[in-house]
């Protein structure tokens, strides 16, 4: 009995602490855009606008579907559920509108990927982020 309670305690620890992950918009240090507002990035996302006012044009890219950072960043900055996203992307490419992000599998891909492009932006959970990237937003 004991070990149960021990083991529940653990994994409610560790499913509590990916919930309450704080993600990372990253893009390359010499990307000319040092910040992003939840709109701007939503927008983005959704293939809705791929400029900004200053001209510069971020092209996302996104996480495997079903992974802990791509649910979190759907839910918190979409304002969808994986399905939801699903179906969203499913109308979009069928009346020709646009295409879902290109995924990778991991932060350490999303990571490599955006440091080397200055026109890429990811997410990232925030406890991967070194300096080969620049954060121009933190989603809590």
């Amino acid at each position: 009995m004991k070990k149960r309670i021990v083991l529940l305690i653990a994994l409610t620890g560790l499913f509590s602490s990916m919930a309450g992950a704080e993600l990372a918009i990253v893009v390359a240090p010499s990307t000319a855009l040092d910040s992003i507002n939840l709109e701007q990035l939503q927008r983005l996302y959704l293939n809705r606008a791929n400029r900004f006012p200053n001209g510069v044009r971020l092209i996302p890219v996104d996480q495997k579907s079903g992974s802990p950072q791509q649910l979190e960043f759907a839910r918190k900055v979409l304002g969808k559920s994986a399905a939801e996203l699903a179906r969203y992307w499913s109308r979009r490419m069928f009346s020709g509108k646009g295409h879902p992000p290109r995924q990778y599998r991991d932060d350490a891909e999303v990571m490599e990927q955006v440091a080397e492009s200055e026109d890429l932006i990811g997410y990232v959970d925030m406890d991967s982020v070194d300096e080969r990237v620049k954060v121009i937003l933190q989603i809590p």
